[in-house]
């Protein structure tokens, strides 16, 4: 039953297309962590641990919270892939609060219905239907280690509720429970040029049966780059790229066996087929532009593309963003028709204070 759960998650985050693709994310456990929230991020390609200069750096980049001045609430709620599972839904909502020469506080909440499903026995016989669901509790904290260099760490309890029993002979039940860390790192080279990297769901197994197939968390790491093209006091044009690497691999020590997991390492696969390793990352490239309307007032055209190739992905996105006042309003569609992760229109909505 839980594969089968973790299956289905492997598709609804682009993972599978029209045949079944393996991939490091299929291994893991709490794939819901798996789903961005901003859909300012995701009009942008979700490209975007180089910028996250709202709430949702509590997600993205705890980093960046060193660098906010005033106090911002962030809410998303959506269906991350109605064409595959309309009954599964994910929701976020985090709030920061900056403290004065020590950095700013952030809080979140992850909550993912996964959905209902239908229970078996060994034989194929119906024993009705169940629901599951997963959350994230996190506490984030963002400073500066210098001028220009912020450090971020966030803690997270996680829980996952796959199940109220188990099946068959299995000695466990279908819940499971543990704690994460998320390191992050932003580096300000120049007034126009960020650097930032994030290691994210760093910690134990999760153990559904027993602790001999507990399953790793969907441990990652995202190296991004942003740029501000064009600056004016009217409007501005910001460039953005993440290169993303899965490290769900083994237990917790994922961080650093995940970089070298395939049998083929980062040689040549046999054919010059590329580079394993270099296969099982993701790229993401976006832009906005911003123009400001008033000193209150703004509205924002997205644009970005996300590339997964060993999960045969390729989704281009755009997005819309409105602000008025203390107040601001994204939208973003993906448009491939292939994926079910397309034709998902994501709203989010902030408030800063």
């Amino acid at each position: 039953m839980k594969y089968r759960l973790i299956a289905l998650f492997a598709f609804g985050l682009g993972l599978f297309s029209t045949r079944v693709h393996a991939t490091p994310e299929s291994q893991a456990a709490a794939n819901f962590l798996l789903f961005a929230p901003s859909a300012r991020a995701s009009g942008m390609g979700n490209a975007y641990v180089a910028i996250a200069d709202d709430a949702n750096a509590t997600y993205y980049n705890p980093a960046a919270l060193a660098s906010q001045k005033i106090r911002n609430l962030s809410t998303t709620f959506y269906k991350p892939i109605p064409r595959l599972a309309s009954d599964i839904f994910s929701s976020f909502g985090a709030y920061t609060h900056p403290f004065s020469g020590i950095g700013n506080l952030g809080y979140s909440l992850i909550y993912s219905s996964l959905g209902e499903q239908q229970r078996t026995d060994e034989e194929g016989n119906d024993l009705g239907t169940f629901k599951s669901y997963g959350m994230a509790l996190g506490v984030s904290y963002g400073t500066h280690l210098f001028k220009n260099l912020a450090l971020g760490i966030t803690v997270k309890f996680i829980h996952e509720h796959l199940s109220d029993q188990g099946a068959g002979i299995e000695q466990g039940k279908g819940t499971a429970t543990t704690f994460a860390g998320d390191l992050g790192l932003m580096w300000k080279a120049t007034s126009r040029l960020t650097l930032a990297s994030v290691l994210r769901n760093v910690g134990p197994n999760m153990t559904f049966i027993d602790a001999d197939q507990a399953d790793p968390l969907p441990q990652n790491f995202v190296l991004g780059i942003a740029y501000k093209a064009l600056q004016t006091e009217a409007y501005h044009l910001i460039l953005t790229a993440d290169v993303y690497k899965p490290l769900a691999h083994d237990g917790f020590f994922s961080f650093i066996s995940g970089w070298n997991d395939d049998p083929y390492g980062w040689k040549p696969k046999e054919g010059g087929d590329g580079f394993t390793e270099f296969d099982d990352m993701d790229y993401h490239i976006g832009a906005e532009w911003m123009y400001w309307l008033s000193e209150e007032s703004a509205f924002a055209l997205r644009g970005g593309y996300s590339y997964d190739k060993d999960g045969k992905r390729k989704l281009p996105a755009f997005g819309l963003g409105l602000k008025y006042n203390w107040a601001n309003f994204d939208i973003s569609y993906f448009v491939n028709q292939e994926n079910p992760a397309s034709n998902t229109i994501r709203f989010s909505g902030g408030f800063a204070f």
